[in-house]
């Protein structure tokens, strides 16, 4: 919800700053509601993340204003425990132990003293509000309680990767982003045997090009699929780019969810041809995989890129080309 409440945000840009305190662990918050005398507290952890809501029959879409949902002082969704004033104004549990005092910083402005109490009944009730995934429209069937909406969205894997071909506007997961590549401009595409299993390529070193790898996940990772009855894969990236003599190798994930943070490591090798009688000189890197939501060489960017000089390449001129060796695993 955090991306598109520009609005809610506006509406309290004249309360004063918050007077800032650690953050109150979840044992400090059930001592302090019970001094207040309210009984139980609703349990801050929330339902799980559902793919239908349950009892679908007894479901009814309405149209809320987020506003409503959202803390009088942080503008941010509320999450249980709830607090309210004796006017009515709520506060989530982080901004409620993060004030002086009990008082509702909101009524203190107008110069009334109204203290915050635990509302159970509320967060109870706003705990069944589940809002769909926003990437519904590329596959996504999740429902999310409404104040995980955006935790979901961030690492949602239906979440739309963007063509990186100049002039072509196509979006989509990053598996049919992949068929798109390979159908639709040609990206050459290979099968990697599995996570932790290496995958021998010989590719040419005269030009600058991209290649697919996609490693599909084992049974135990089927949950991860977009449909059901698939197994979820692994799409990345191999860029080449020339680097002075040599070239620059990357491998990159295909994904939007990066600030996630990286899920896979990569090895990557690179053998050249044996002199007479010498050794076949090797050389390689291990290094986190990047993650881009375009996919072209996020990593070559970031520094994260083998360089494979022309003692390490096989043949002359045009006809030169790289023995690499991949290996992905998860992290």
């Amino acid at each position: 919800m955090g991306g598109d409440m520009g609005y809610v945000v506006k509406a309290r840009e004249e309360l004063p700053l918050l007077d800032l305190f650690p953050m109150a662990t979840h044992e400090e918050r059930e001592i302090a509601a019970e001094g207040e005398g309210v009984g139980a507290i609703v349990p801050s952890e929330s339902p799980a993340t559902m793919a239908t809501p349950a009892h679908t029959d007894r479901m009814k879409t309405v149209l809320v204003d987020k506003a409503r949902l959202c803390c009088s002082l942080c503008s941010d969704a509320l999450n249980r425990p709830i607090y309210q004033c004796t006017v009515g104004h709520l506060v989530c549990c982080r901004c409620r132990f993060k004030c002086k005092g009990d008082g509702c910083r909101t009524c203190a402005v107008r110069g009334v003293a109204s203290p915050y109490t635990i509302c159970s009944g509320l967060g109870y009730f706003l705990g069944g509000f589940q809002v769909p995934c926003p990437n519904h429209e590329y596959g996504c069937e999740t429902y999310s309680p409404y104040y995980e909406a955006a935790d979901h969205a961030a690492a949602c894997a239906h979440a739309p990767c963007r063509c990186a071909e100049q002039g072509c506007g196509f979006a989509a997961p990053p598996p049919a982003l992949l068929a798109h590549l390979a159908a639709a401009h040609s990206w050459p595409t290979h099968e990697v045997p599995g996570y932790g299993k290496p995958l021998a390529l010989r590719i040419p070193a005269a030009a600058a090009h991209h290649r697919l790898l996609t490693v599909t996940a084992e049974d135990d990772d089927a949950a991860l699929a977009l449909s059901p009855g698939t197994r979820a894969r692994g799409v990345f990236v191999l860029s080449v780019r020339p680097r002075g003599a040599g070239c620059a190798v990357s491998v990159s994930c295909v994904r939007a969810s990066a600030e996630a943070g990286p899920q896979y490591s990569c090895n990557l090798w690179a053998r050249g041809p044996a002199p007479p009688g010498g050794v076949e000189p090797r050389l390689g890197m291990e290094t986190d995989v990047g993650s881009c939501a375009a996919p072209g060489g996020a990593g070559v960017e970031e520094g994260l890129w083998l360089h494979v000089g022309p003692k390490t390449m096989h043949g002359d001129g045009s006809c030169r080309e790289m023995q690499l060796i991949v290996l992905i695993d998860k992290l």
